[in-house]
Parts: C-alpha cells; sequence; structure tokens
C-alpha cells in the first residue's frame, strides 16, 4: 500500500503556493492504481495529463492498494475492508502530515471498490475522538466532496461473478460474494455512512455499457446500484463500460468534461468551506473534552456460594431441545460479555425488570450454537432455563404452553406466561430463531419475574428490544475458525494432529466459508468421512460454489458459503447406491417439509403401524415406510442407519436417547429450494402422508402427548400445502389428510385452527362425494363438536341437524326403514347424531328437545351396542346432564352412577370422561342435598383435573365452579367466594371476558356474594350478567331472578317490580317455561311481596288471575337459596340482544321445525 503523487512540479516553500487541495484517487479490484485510470491505448492518465491541476493549484495523489488480495480465493473475506480502509487513513495522515497539510481540503475519485473502501475509511476517521488518535479525525474533517464511479453502494448482481474471467477457474472469491445485492457488508457500511453524507458534496456516475466476457455480457454495477435515489447529489450515466468509464483519451471523450467540470467547481469551492470546518470543529472537541468523564464501573454482586467456597447448583428446571455441538469451540470473550451484560443472578429482589440480551447476525454464525452452549456453562446458576423457538407465532405459542403443562398450569401460551412471570426464583429464557420482522417479540417476555432473557435474531431490527446489550455474530475469529474447523476433521475423542501445514490449508478454507461456524462444521465432516481431503477441499468447494450461486434462491455469500457445503456430502449421499443413504435422501426430502426442531422419531414408527393407508399407493411413501409391513427391531436399525449417515455429515442433529432430529434453519430452507417444483410437489405429499398416518383416526389417550409434538410440524406442512396447492384440499386424499390434521387441533383446544381446516374438508367432500356421503358426514360431525366448543351453538346446531336429516335418509340396510314407525330410526350412525344434538340443545336452553334427543339415542344405542359401549355410555351421560337441569334428578342421579363405575372400569378412575361423569355426579349429590359426599366427590375431581389437565384448564376451573356452589350449599360462603376471586384473574386471562367461563365464575361469585349478604357486589355483578346474558336463554330467568331478589334486599321496589315483569312478560310470550314451573310461581310470589309491601291489593288480583298457580296463603318471599346457573351461552348472545320475539306468535327456524318433527313421537300414522 503506498500513495503515488502525480504532480511532480516543485512548490516554493511560502504557503501561499502550496496546493490548495487534495485529488486523491482510489482504485477497484481487477485492475492496478495506473492501469485504472490510463487509456490503453494513448497512455493517457487524464487526471495527470488532461486534469488542469496546475492552474488550479490542486495535488493529484493515488492510493494504490493490492486488490487481487481480495479477488483471490482463500486469500481476501468480507471484514478485510475494514483493514484496507484503517490503512488508507494512516497513510493519508502521515503523507499530508509531512508536508504540513493536515488541513488541506480533499476530494476523492474513487473506482468501484474504491467507493467503498473511502466510505468506510471516512467513518473510521470521523469516530477518532480520543486525544491519542484525534489526527486520524483531520481525513473526515477535510473531505469537501467525493466522485463515486461505479461504485456498488447496493451491491452487485451475481450474473457479474458467474462472467469468464482470465487466469479465474474456481470462481468468485468469498469478498466478490459479499458485494452482492443484499449484502450484509454493503448494508452496514451504507448505514455507517449514511450520517455522514450531508458533510459532502457527492457525484454519482453510473456505467451505461456493458461489459462483455466471452460471448456473454452484463452491467458490472448497475444505475440502482452505482447512483441511489438520495437527494442533494448529482447523477450522471457515462457511455462506457465499467472499466472504460474511467479512462479518457481527449477532453472530447463522453463523461470527461462532466466529471472535469466537477473537480474544477470543488476545487474552487473547497477551501472556504473546510477552512470553516475545522474552526466549528475545534470548538465542539475542545467542549466534547470538558464532558468526558471516567465512567466508574459498578460491581455486581457474587452469586451465592457455599459453605466450602463452590457454587451453589439452584437448578431444578431445564427445557432446552438439545445439547450443543461436541465440536463447539471459541466465543469465550462473547460469552463473558453476556455474563456481565446480563448481571448478577442471586441476591436479587423477587420482583425486578429482567434483563434482555439480543444476539444478531447471519443465518450458521453460531448464534443458536452460542446459547446452548451458554445454558450449560451457568445450567447451575439458574433455577430454571427454558427454551422457546420463536421462528413463527404458533410455535412460541406451543412453547409457552409446552411450559405451563410442565408446570401443571394448563397447557396454554397464558399459563406458561403467567407461571414463568409468577416464578420469584431466577431464571434464563431463550427466545431463538424470532427472525419475523412482523414478529412482536416483546410479547414473549413475561410480565414480571426474576429472568433473563437470551434472543436470537436474523433481524438487526430486534435490538430496540434489549435494554442489556447486544451482540452482532458473524463470521468467527480467525484463529478460533480455523481451530473449529480443524477440530471438525475427525471425531470428538481423536487427538488432533499438530501440523503447521494443516493449518495452512485451513486457514484458506476457512476464509472462503466466511469464518461462519455452520460453514465451518459442514466443512469439517465432509473431510472427516473423506469425500474430500483437506488438501483438496477448497478446489472443489470453488467449483460448487461457484454452481450454486447461479441457482435463484442464493441471494448472498452467506448462503453460498453454508449451502455450498452442505450439498457436496449431500449430492455424495444421492449417488451412493446403498440403502442407507436412499434412505438418508429421502428422510432429508421429508424433513424439508416438517418444521425443522424436535422431528420425532416416532412419526415413522406410526406411520409404519397405521393400519390404514387413506387411499394412497406405495408411490406416495419413502422406500422405508414401504419395504416393510410391520415395524421391528431390524426396521428400527434402518432408520437409524439412515439418521446416521446424515449426522456423520452434520447435516443433521440427531439424539437417539430423546429420538428427536432436528436442522439448522438455513439447511432446511435449502433441502426445499433445492428441488424442482414437481419435486417439491411429490415429497411435500409424501410428507402430509407420513405425518396423517402417524395420527391414530381414534386418538386414543395413550398418543396425546406424542400428538402434541406433531402441532409444528403440521403447521410446517399445512404452510407449504397451502402454498403449492391454494385450493386445498384439492383431492380425496388430501381431504382425508387434512381432517386427521384438524383432529389433532381439536384434541389440543385450537378450536379455531380446527374449525378453518374442517370446513375446507366438509366443503370439498359435500362437492366432490355428495352430501350424504359417510366422510362428508363425518366432516360435518366432528365441525359441529367444534363449533360446540367454540360456544358457536347456532352453526352447530345447524350442522348437526343436517347431519340429523342426512342420517335420517341415509340408512345402512332396507332393514332399517322396516322399522316400526319408520320416521323413528335407530340405526347405529342416526343414535349418535341425536346424541350429538342433544348437548349441543342442552347448551342452548332447549331442554325438553334436549331430553327427547337423549332418550331416543339412548335407547337406539343401547339396542344396537349395549350398555357398555362407550357411545352409549356418553349418550347416557349427555342426557343425564339434561335430566338434571330439568329437575328430574331421580333419572339423573341413576344414569350417572351406571356411567360412572363402568368408566372407572373401561377408562380408569382419572380418565378425562370418567373424570366428566364424576364431577357431574357431584352436582346431583349437591342437588339432592348429600352434600358431604358431593363436596368430596367434586374435590376429588378438581384435584385429578388439576394433575392431568393443569390449574389453568378451563375443565379445572369449571370444578372450581362448581365446588364453590356445594360449599355455599354447605354454609360456607366466604369460602367459596375467596376461591372464585381468585380465579377470575385466570379466566379472564385463558379464557377472555366474553367468555362462558368468565360469566359462569361471576353468575357463581354473585350467588357467593348474596349468601354473605354482600348486596351492592352481587348487584353489580348481576347487572352486567343480566345486561349482557340472551334474554331467550332459561339461564337469563335463573340470573333475573337473583337480580331482583338482591333489588328487594337493596329496598330498590321499583326497579325489583320491573325486572319481575319484564320476567313474567317472557315467560307468557315465549314459553321459555311454563307457567306452572316453580321458578315462574317463585318470581310472581315475589311480585306478590312487592305489591303487599306497597299497599297495591289490586295488582295482586291481576296477577293471581295472569299466573293461577299462585296461593294466596303462600309465603311471598323469593327465598335466597336462588341459583344462578349459568350454562354455556353462544358467544352471539353475549354481545347482541336477543332476537326472539316477545309475542305470541314466537317464529321458530328451520332447526326447531325439523326437531319437533323428528323428536316428538308421533301417536298415530
Amino acid at each position: 500500500m503506498s500513495i503515488i503523487q502525480l504532480t511532480k512540479q516543485p512548490y516554493r516553500e511560502q504557503p501561499s503556493d502550496a496546493p490548495v487541495v487534495d485529488i486523491i484517487a482510489v482504485h477497484g479490484v481487477y485492475e492496478s492504481a495506473l492501469e485504472t485510470w490510463t487509456d490503453p491505448e494513448t497512455k493517457t492518465l487524464w487526471l495527470r495529463d488532461l486534469f488542469p491541476h496546475r492552474r488550479l493549484n490542486a495535488r493529484v495523489l493515488l492510493y494504490s492498494y493490492k486488490a487481487e488480495t481480495l479477488a483471490s480465493p482463500g486469500e481476501g473475506t468480507a471484514d478485510r475492508i475494514l483493514p484496507h480502509a484503517t490503512s488508507l487513513v494512516a497513510e493519508l495522515c502521515a503523507d499530508r502530515q509531512l508536508v504540513n497539510a493536515s488541513e488541506r481540503p480533499i476530494i476523492f475519485v474513487c473506482h468501484g471498490l474504491g467507493g467503498l473502501l473511502v466510505k468506510r475509511a471516512l467513518v473510521y476517521s470521523s469516530t477518532s475522538w480520543a486525544k491519542s488518535v484525534e489526527h486520524r479525525r483531520s481525513i473526515y474533517i477535510s473531505t469537501y466532496a467525493i466522485l463515486f464511479m461505479g461504485t456498488p453502494h447496493n451491491g452487485i448482481n451475481k450474473e457479474i461473478l458467474l462472467l469468464p474471467r482470465r487466469g479465474e477457474n474456481a470462481g468468485p472469491s468469498q469478498f466478490m460474494l459479499s458485494l452482492l445485492k443484499g449484502s450484509e457488508v454493503l448494508q452496514e457500511i451504507t448505514t455507517q455512512f449514511a450520517p455522514l453524507m450531508k458533510q459532502f458534496a457527492i457525484y454519482y456516475f453510473w456505467e451505461q455499457l456493458e461489459t462483455r466476457a466471452g460471448s456473454t455480457k452484463a452491467y458490472f454495477v448497475d444505475e440502482d446500484s452505482a447512483a441511489p435515489e438520495w437527494s442533494d447529489v448529482d447523477r450522471c450515466g457515462i457511455m462506457a463500460t465499467h472499466s472504460g468509464m474511467v479512462k479518457f483519451k481527449t477532453l472530447e471523450d463522453l463523461g470527461c468534461r462532466v466529471i472535469l467540470e466537477a473537480l474544477v467547481r470543488y476545487t474552487r469551492a473547497a477551501p472556504g468551506i473546510i477552512r470553516s470546518r475545522w474552526e466549528n470543529d475545534r470548538k465542539l472537541f475542545a467542549e466534547e473534552r470538558q464532558k468526558q468523564v471516567e465512567a466508574i464501573p459498578q460491581l455486581g454482586l457474587p452469586p451465592l456460594l457455599s459453605d466450602d467456597g463452590t457454587l451453589i447448583d439452584i437448578n431444578e428446571w431445564y427445557i432446552v431441545p438439545r445439547c450443543s455441538s461436541n465440536y463447539f469451540t471459541g466465543r469465550g470473550m462473547h460469552a463473558k460479555v453476556v455474563k456481565k451484560s446480563l448481571g448478577p443472578i442471586q441476591r436479587q429482589p423477587a420482583r425486578h425488570q429482567h434483563k434482555v440480551f439480543v444476539i444478531y447476525g447471519l443465518g450458521g454464525s453460531g448464534k443458536t450454537q452460542f446459547c446452548l452452549k451458554y445454558a450449560e456453562d451457568n445450567r447451575s446458576s439458574y433455577w430454571g432455563i427454558f427454551w422457546i423457538d420463536a421462528s413463527s407465532e404458533e410455535n412460541a405459542e406451543s412453547g409457552f404452553a409446552y411450559l405451563g403443562q410442565q408446570a401443571g398450569k394448563g397447557a396454554t401460551f397464558a399459563a406458561g406466561m403467567h407461571w414463568l412471570s409468577n416464578c420469584s426464583k431466577p431464571w434464563l429464557l431463550v427466545i431463538d430463531n424470532a427472525d419475523d420482522p412482523d414478529m412482536d417479540v416483546s410479547r414473549y417476555f413475561p410480565a414480571e419475574g426474576k429472568g433473563h432473557i437470551m434472543i436470537t435474531t436474523r433481524n438487526p431490527g430486534v435490538v430496540i428490544h434489549s435494554t442489556a446489550g447486544e451482540l452482532r455474530f458473524r463470521g468467527m475469529d480467525p484463529e478460533e475458525a480455523i481451530t473449529l474447523l480443524l477440530r471438525s476433521t475427525h471425531t470428538p475423542n481423536e487427538p488432533e494432529p499438530s501440523n503447521p501445514k494443516r493449518r495452512i490449508l485451513a486457514q484458506g478454507i476457512a476464509s472462503e466459508l466466511g469464518y461462519l461456524a455452520l460453514a465451518l462444521a459442514h466443512a469439517g465432516a465432509t473431510i472427516r468421512k473423506n469425500i474430500y481431503t483437506l488438501e483438496k477441499y477448497l478446489h472443489y468447494y470453488l467449483g460448487h460454489r461457484k454452481e450454486m450461486i447461479s441457482y435463484p434462491h442464493i441471494n448472498s455469500a452467506d448462503d453460498a458459503n453454508i449451502i455450498t457445503t452442505w450439498e457436496i456430502p449431500f449430492r455424495r449421499i444421492i449417488t451412493r447406491p446403498s440403502v442407507e443413504h436412499k434412505d438418508a435422501a429421502d428422510l432429508m426430502h421429508t424433513f424439508a417439509f416438517m418444521h425443522f426442531e424436535s422431528i420425532p422419531e416416532s412419526i415413522f414408527q406410526r406411520s409404519w403401524n397405521s393400519a390404514d393407508r387413506l387411499g394412497l399407493t406405495s408411490m406416495d411413501f419413502p422406500d422405508i415406510l414401504q419395504d416393510t409391513p410391520v415395524w421391528h427391531e431390524e426396521a428400527q436399525a434402518r432408520l437409524r442407519r439412515a439418521l446416521r449417515v446424515l449426522c456423520d455429515c452434520s447435516i443433521i442433529d440427531h439424539d437417539p436417547d430423546k429420538g428427536m432430529c432436528s436442522l439448522h434453519p438455513v439447511i432446511h430452507s435449502w433441502a426445499r429450494d433445492r428441488l424442482t417444483k414437481p419435486e417439491q410437489q411429490r415429497w411435500l405429499s409424501c410428507t402430509a402422508a407420513v405425518l396423517a398416518h402417524c395420527i391414530s383416526p381414534n386418538l386414543e389417550p395413550s398418543g396425546r402427548k406424542f400428538r402434541r409434538l406433531l402441532l409444528p410440524h403440521l403447521d410446517s406442512c399445512l404452510r407449504a400445502l397451502n402454498s403449492q396447492f391454494p385450493s386445498c384440499p384439492d383431492t380425496i386424499v388430501r381431504a382425508a389428510q387434512v381432517y386427521r390434521f384438524a383432529s389433532v387441533y381439536a384434541e389440543n383446544g385450537l378450536w379455531k385452527q380446527a374449525r378453518t381446516l374442517q370446513r375446507k374438508v366438509v366443503d370439498f367432500r359435500a362437492k366432490t362425494l355428495g352430501k350424504r356421503h359417510e366422510d362428508t358426514l363425518r366432516a360435518q360431525s366432528s365441525l359441529g363438536y367444534t363449533y360446540w366448543n367454540l360456544f358457536e351453538v347456532k352453526p352447530a346446531i345447524e350442522v348437526q341437524v343436517q347431519v340429523l336429516k342426512s342420517r335420517w335418509w341415509s340408512r345402512p340396510s332396507i332393514v332399517d326403514w322396516a322399522i316400526w314407525p319408520p320416521w323413528k330410526p335407530d340405526h347405529i350412525s342416526y343414535c349418535a347424531a341425536l346424541d350429538d344434538l342433544t348437548l349441543t340443545l342442552w347448551l342452548a336452553g332447549k331442554r325438553d328437545l334436549s331430553k327427547t334427543a337423549g332418550e331416543r339415542a339412548v335407547k337406539g344405542l343401547m339396542k344396537r351396542l349395549g350398555p357398555d359401549d362407550p357411545m352409549t355410555l356418553s349418550a347416557m351421560f349427555n342426557l343425564a346432564r339434561t335430566y338434571l337441569h330439568l329437575k328430574e334428578r331421580e333419572k339423573s342421579h341413576d344414569l350417572l352412577v351406571s356411567v360412572v363405575r363402568k368408566r372407572k372400569r373401561f377408562f380408569g378412575l382419572n380418565h378425562p370422561d370418567t373424570l366428566m361423569a364424576r364431577n357431574e355426579l357431584g352436582m346431583i349429590y349437591c342437588a339432592q342435598n348429600r352434600m358431604a359426599i358431593a363436596e368430596r366427590l367434586v374435590a376429588n375431581v378438581l384435584e385429578s383435573r388439576k394433575k392431568t389437565l393443569g390449574e389453568e384448564h378451563a375443565y379445572t376451573l369449571w370444578s372450581v365452579n362448581d365446588l364453590s356452589k356445594v360449599i355455599c350449599d354447605r354454609g360456607r360462603p366466604e369460602e367459596a367466594a375467596a376461591m372464585l376471586e381468585q380465579i377470575i384473574p385466570i379466566v379472564r386471562r385463558t379464557l377472555g371476558e366474553e367468555h362462558v367461563g368468565m360469566f359462569m365464575t361471576r353468575s357463581n361469585l354473585a350467588r357467593a356474594y348474596v349468601k354473605c349478604q354482600r348486596w351492592n357486589e352481587a348487584e353489580a355483578l348481576l347487572r352486567v350478567l343480566t345486561a349482557v346474558m340472551p334474554s331467550d336463554h332459561p339461564d337469563w330467568i335463573l340470573a333475573m331472578s337473583g337480580f331482583v331478589h338482591v333489588l328487594v334486599r337493596l329496598g330498590r321496589l321499583k326497579e325489583a317490580e320491573d325486572g319481575c315483569n319484564k320476567m313474567l312478560d317472557l315467560i307468557t310470550d315465549t314459553k321459555l317455561i311454563e307457567l306452572e314451573d316453580s321458578w315462574t310461581v317463585a318470581i310472581a310470589k315475589q311480585l306478590v311481596q312487592i305489591y303487599r309491601a306497597q299497599g297495591r291489593h289490586d295488582k295482586i288480583e291481576t296477577l293471581k288471575k295472569r299466573v293461577p298457580a299462585i296461593r294466596e296463603n303462600e309465603d311471598g318471599e323469593l327465598s335466597s337459596q336462588f341459583n344462578v346457573i349459568p350454562l354455556p351461552i353462544p358467544p352471539e348472545g353475549l354481545r347482541a340482544k336477543s332476537t326472539v320475539s316477545r309475542t305470541s306468535n314466537v317464529k321458530r327456524d328451520h332447526a326447531d321445525i325439523f326437531l319437533d318433527r323428528q323428536l316428538r313421537a308421533r301417536r298415530t300414522l
């Protein structure tokens, strides 16, 4: 590196004769300092021969550096711009200092890469504030103008790198790849230079002729990159190639006069501007010196130590997907920075703002591996270490749900988040792969808690969430990178040979791999497997990389480096004829359409053992699932051999103990992108088949934990299906697969996702197979159940009525038409549809219809299946619940006792269905005033649900509500109120304000307040409940009765009177309950009591005519034993007023009419 002075004339000693400006030309990559600016034919060096430097009294300098070290493979890397930039500043400072010209104005003329070098040098110079290096700042202060000639500010197109060049056979170097558009190196330079631009006069020039090489031609730097759209800059195109745009023979050459005019103008304007800038900078520098104060480091408290001085291991929770690599190397300084930034772990207040540390950078730079290693090294210092995969919102929420499940709080996102927020012990939360720029990662920060949070991301924007610091990961330290590569070339237990030659070879490879940890690990594995030797690896790697660059999905040097190191061993795997290599390739193609993290081996085992094939042929499955009909030891060994092939090449991570596989996200993406579209569709269909067949159609409870592991893989597969097949499901086979996927979402309480998929399946099957096809009806039944769980009662009834109609017409055989009477069939599928309706009608408050449907369902299933079949038991349970709310308690009790006994025998005491029946039986005992056994039974169910479902599961909260009712009736209302007040925040967090669970809890709380005579609190709750509950539901009558009772107690008789009349009007008009019903009589008697208190005896007589069941000698006061029993209410009823007509001619929908016809027994033909 050197400074070449072109203006050789001597200058006299007088300052007035010294040059007024330094014009410094910086060349690009492929030509030297003199070649760049010299016309090859005439040898005209225009800066010396055409530019009027003598007349302008300007000194012209050329900066020369060895550009070939950047363009040569194994020599230059992306981070070499900074060393060259620092050398440029040092050379210029020395040259100008020696001639006493430190404050002389500077005009830079840059070609190609030279512009990037100057930008980086000016950034470096501008940050030199310290007293010892303030001389470096002179370059920034003195620079007046910059002419950028073909500088790739936004990068170059990769087509230019593929142009053939003399002496270049192996392909472009790592440094040249780092100049591709979208390069992080260029973005960093641009970001750092942008704040300085306003200080300089800038002129952009771009080439207007393509560069030709052989039979191809291309723009080396296009206009968009050479002349970005910035304000207050000059722009001009030159009709020449990239090389020719800085070579001129005469003043008449195109572009020459424009450049010379700019230089003359800048030379004349620079002295005054720079002189003023130096004066301002001296003042600014003096002020800065006054403000500088030495920072006093804050010493953190040491961690807790035992009596013998050793660190106490406090770790109880360690939920991390895998261990770090055996070949992990380096990053020791980074680990110290993180630990110091996060601060002391122990002896902190129980509640404080947790610290967030962000690690961002390139994919494959080792962010995840660093966090895995950090977690292992610091495990003993944290009570809990937790890992969340944030590659998508679904995965992040699923991760927190898993934490909640493990903690026994419930398998929901809110449960896991709340648990972590309320942990008073120190924890570390790693949020990995938070790359999506649209994701609000702060949503996954626990609200409180004693925690440290580490985030890994490729998105620099996540840094705004950092409170403790951030680190940017790019390439590793060169020496550490070389060590990692050499360690990876042999097994972990094998000693590393000490050979200087090997280290030199490794240096060239590491340099070309950009020192990226993932690429280095893959390269080491390739050498370890003897695919290529250390001596030959770089040669073959460069050839493969040149080919990879031509792929449309490769847009950066880092992608090219990582993917090439992966592609080399994978191509070898594909070409090998052995079974294990063929299986390995098939597995990789299948993994490409699953989620990259935590792929269970058991997916293949369960698919292998699947009894049904959903209409698929053997061609729809990989060979590994075709050749053996059942799973046995040899099949397991075959799968493990295939996984070992991939693992040995560092393509996947495999944990045999956990039976889990994982891929790096970059490799996972490439495994899909490398396939052609037909190949993608084939392997996507294969993956969907594998996933669908590992899901049992019966959803046995024993497989529930496994099916929860499938959720991220189903998400990934469905996204790919929707992308490749926009009208999915588009075939009968795919509809069957999507139907299986929906069942897993429903089983895990993801009802909205299940509803979306089930709707698509129903629509497709109805259109393709017909509305009465068995598969269509089965899908409709599942959709109806999903609607039920979403409390969307109206669509649930509509769907179930459609199914019932179809089942009525579609009878299995002619025998089923020969029954008497024929309009009351009892075949199994029809009775099952009746049972579904029984449950939904009960939910909708149509208890009489629910009873009729339930009795027919039980009768038919008893006849067809017997009393012990699970379907019969389900129908008996649903009918018993309806009986309970119709006050037919003995019938309800008998059915429930039978159901509980049989479910205990068949399923076990703590099976979810058994617990449901036991809980309902406890409420029967409560209604029968058998309080001791009721409390014991419901309390036992509550404890079992806490253990099996979690403390915050909806059914657990239901049991809390039921137990509160029992406790209330046992004379302990304060205890019941305390229980309900405690779960109100949980219900709000997990279910929401408008969920039926919240209304149930508030209703029961109001009931407890009444028992405690806390009238004002009860009134506030009941006023809200009666306003939002639909008045066409029987439970509105119950809630309103309680509200009237409270109003009477508060002495607000007018409002109580209005409430009673409102209820009686509704009962009279809609026949919601009968006039003879005990609740109607109780309401009327309450109104009689109000009239008597006011002396309005005429009103009492009128009321007796309206409600004849009133007897004058009975006590008219409504007992405080009112019962608010808020059954689940359809959400649409929570936000809108009832649409039921208040007239006697109530209009009924088609569902009601059909149900009346089907369910009411006919006495005659």
